[in-house]
């Protein structure tokens, strides 16, 4: 009898198709742009709280997911617990800042009193950490997240660390006085050690080692994940505002060391998960080694960056955060038009996902605020919706336009000659490292030279980003070359579909 390949059988029977279902996010491997979930590309658009969704017990996180995911969002970012920020920092309600006593950290408590008196719950001690002993508390809240969350068709992605600042210092579980291990023996001005391979953060760092494989082995069971390593890792936040940054030498060391932990972790488990790592702000770029397989970014400056010197790696691209929206981090007032333009401006110049960093979800109101329900999630939808109406297999960073005026951005994805996505608006950079657009209303009408375009009929449709509805609409029959678009008058943005039919 001849024999039959086990293969033959799972494919016959349907079983790879399930077995394909059950895998984590991936790479897309039609366009390595772009990720792939069950069976599918993907994309990944969210608003977002703060990250502090499972380290503050008073955070309704189900409230929170119920309302992304009735929403048709499908990203959300956690802090697992090694950085977080003192009470109400920012902004009041902030979940990456619980109340007193109110952080739920992967960590045990013991029996020694005497830690920050901010990690206390009124009327108790406030109790040294056990750095030797896990919280089953706080996996169990973390596990619980997560499955909500895949339920939900919603990815989780993970940053185990962000860049140290002196006031977040003294109230960390590593930091000295706060465990009975007696590590992390330095001071407010030298915070950013913990993002170093420095000799004197060597017994923080066994401990970091440890908090990442725990976590790693406690998820890998999960779909529905990606994983970070650090924000910002070579940042560190001084009294007063100040910041140093950290050199490369001490920097790339401890993230090739919290690299390995978490590969370690994953080599014996029966999941593999996607593991990336900051390009193009205050982080060494990594972008072109085998294990950064997605790369995140973050604001506007520092993500035009990477889709201008990174996107030739062939990996996807995720602004991670973005402004924080109800106390603005630059000078100028951040608005939901300034939300919705960096969103579009991002996802057509060749993004993989984007979230915006959004204050009206906090503590007490997880579903969101007035601007969140009216402008800023209705307007991402739009955005996704728009984004998936595309073949992402075939879609690319298109270049070859010109027409756009000085105070104009214009860009462009595109198959040659079958699909093009365009986005314009008129607007500025702000002032600063990190920046975001400020928008500028007015009656706008633009002619954009499309070069190249090869023969065929087209339907092309311009889009209002804010509303979704279509302004206008034809067939155009093509005979080849440039191909000259006059836009509709529009106030500050504008969308293209162009598609061969």
């Amino acid at each position: 009898m001849q024999k039959i390949s086990l293969s033959f059988w799972f494919t016959v029977a349907g079983i790879s198709m399930i077995a394909c279902s059950r895998s984590p996010v991936s790479v897309y491997p039609d366009n390595p742009h772009y990720f792939y979930y069950k069976g599918k590309p993907l994309i990944l658009i969210t608003s977002d709280q703060h990250y502090g969704a499972v380290i503050d017990m008073d955070f309704d996180y189900a409230k929170y997911l119920n309302y992304l995911s009735a929403s048709g969002l499908n990203l959300t970012r956690l802090y697992p617990g090694a950085m977080f920020e003192p009470p109400d920092k920012y902004l009041p309600g902030n979940p990456l800042g619980p109340l007193p006593g109110r952080q739920l950290l992967p960590w045990a408590k013991s029996g020694e009193t005497g830690a920050n008196e901010l990690l206390a719950e009124s009327g108790h001690p406030s109790y040294k950490y056990d750095l030797d002993r896990w919280n089953k508390e706080y996996f169990d809240r973390l596990k619980a997240y997560v499955e909500l969350a895949s339920e939900k068709n919603i990815i989780v992605e993970v940053a185990f660390f962000n860049g140290m600042y002196h006031d977040c210092w003294p109230l960390m579980p590593m930091f000295y006085n706060n465990n009975i291990q007696n590590i992390g023996k330095y001071d407010v001005r030298e915070c950013g050690l913990f993002t170093s391979d420095d000799i004197r953060n060597q017994d923080v760092i066994r401990y970091q080692e440890a908090y990442i494989k725990k976590i790693a082995t406690e998820l890998n069971k999960f779909d529905n994940l990606i994983y970070d390593i650090c924000d910002e890792p070579s940042l560190q936040g001084l009294p007063g505002g100040g910041l140093i940054f950290l050199p490369d030498s001490q920097v790339v060391p401890w993230i090739s060391r919290m690299k390995d932990a978490f590969l370690e972790a994953e080599l014996s488990l029966p999941k593999k998960h996607l593991l990336g790592q900051t390009v193009q702000n205050l982080s060494p770029d990594f972008s072109g080694e085998s294990w950064c397989e997605w790369l995140p970014t973050e604001y506007v400056k520092p993500a035009g960056k990477a889709l201008i010197l990174d996107y030739k790696c062939g990996k996807p691209l995720v602004d991670v955060e973005s402004n924080y929206y109800g106390m603005s981090l630059t000078e100028n007032v951040y608005n939901y038009d300034a939300v919705r333009l960096e969103g579009w401006w991002f996802m057509l110049g060749g993004g993989a996902g984007i979230i915006n960093l959004n204050g009206e979800f906090h503590r007490g109101q997880e579903t969101g605020g007035g601007s969140t329900h009216s402008y800023i999630v209705p307007q991402r939808k739009i955005l996704k919706d728009f984004m998936d109406s595309f073949e992402l297999s075939g879609l690319s960073r298109f270049a070859d336009f010109s027409g756009i005026p000085a105070d104009g951005f214009c860009n462009v994805l595109a198959e040659s000659g079958k699909q093009y996505a365009l986005y314009i608006f008129h607007g500025s950079y702000e002032s600063g490292w990190g920046a975001h657009f400020t928008p500028e209303h007015g009656n706008f009408r633009d002619t954009i030279a499309m070069n190249n375009i090869p023969a065929g009929k087209y339907l092309i449709r311009w889009i209002d980003p804010a509303s979704g509805s279509v302004r206008k609409e034809e067939e155009v029959a093509w005979a080849g070359g440039k191909l000259m678009l006059e836009t509709p008058v529009y106030n500050l943005d504008l969308a293209m579909s162009m598609k061969k039919h």
